[in-house]
């Protein structure tokens, strides 16, 4: 047929040109062992990613769990039965005063007061423009959880500031999650943000009473005067209460962590 090349097949005597197919060969090998490293390192970043947030998932599971075995063991303790109930209606306090309905119902309240309080998580020191709108204050603290390196992001409810506004100052931010362990993982990776350069002035809290609040600034001042004397530890507040820990090691922890 006229459309078949005439040199082929080979005559007699003529030799295939080999270069150009082995080097075909070879480029075709190198791609398939960039492939499988790509492979191999994608497989270990998704191995990584599942192993923070099972370890995540588990913190949230364990905090949830302590609430319920402490809630249980203040049932055990203060209320073993109906009978201690009437008891209690009906004793004198150590106050003196006899436990009234109103003084019932004001506990009820507290407790209510600090379980809605303990969904709450307070952002100080972040920059507020002049005319800041809604959206801007929801990316602001998008981007600030996403800098705690909390996983796998939360998902917020409400989110506003607090105070009066005044020229000059930042006023605190509130944000709402679905329930207090979810505050409470924030707030254990809080410290990520020392590693950002545009939230490292920011400080994230729990959302306090007025008297925690006194409380938690007359330990702020403590601390501060702490530092001054001795530079060399790395302060903390915890269960309000102030804590030392050695630099070096500090340091260690965040960064494995």
């Amino acid at each position: 047929s006229s459309g078949i090349n005439a040199e082929w097949p080979l005559r007699p005597g003529m030799k295939l040109n080999k270069n150009p197919l082995v080097k075909i060969i070879g480029s075709l090998m190198k791609l398939a062992e960039k492939n499988i490293e790509l492979c191999k390192s994608a497989a270990g970043k998704i191995d990584v990613m599942k192993s923070e947030k099972i370890a995540d998932q588990k913190l949230i599971i364990e905090t949830q769990q302590g609430q319920m075995n402490s809630v249980q063991e203040t049932v055990k303790s203060e209320m073993k039965s109906w009978t201690d109930v009437v008891k209690k209606n009906t004793a004198q306090r150590p106050s003196g005063k006899p436990l009234t309905e109103n003084s019932i119902k004001q506990a009820v309240r507290t407790v209510n007061e600090e379980k809605k309080r303990s969904k709450y998580l307070m952002i100080y020191g972040c920059h507020e423009s002049d005319k800041e709108a809604d959206f801007e204050l929801n990316k602001v603290v998008k981007d600030i959880l996403y800098g705690t390196d909390a996983f796998p992001v939360l998902r917020t409810g409400e989110v506003y500031r607090i105070g009066r506004k005044e020229p000059g100052k930042n006023r605190p931010i509130k944000v709402e999650f679905g329930c207090a362990s979810e505050v409470d993982l924030i707030l254990m990776r809080a410290r990520n943000l020392r590693d950002s350069d545009s939230f490292k002035h920011v400080y994230l809290g729990p959302d306090r009473t007025k008297e925690e609040q006194l409380a938690h600034s007359k330990l702020v001042k403590e601390m501060k005067q702490m530092i001054q004397k001795d530079s060399n530890k790395h302060y903390f507040i915890r269960d309000r209460k102030i804590c030392t820990a050695d630099k070096t090691l500090s340091s260690q922890t965040s960064q494995s962590s």
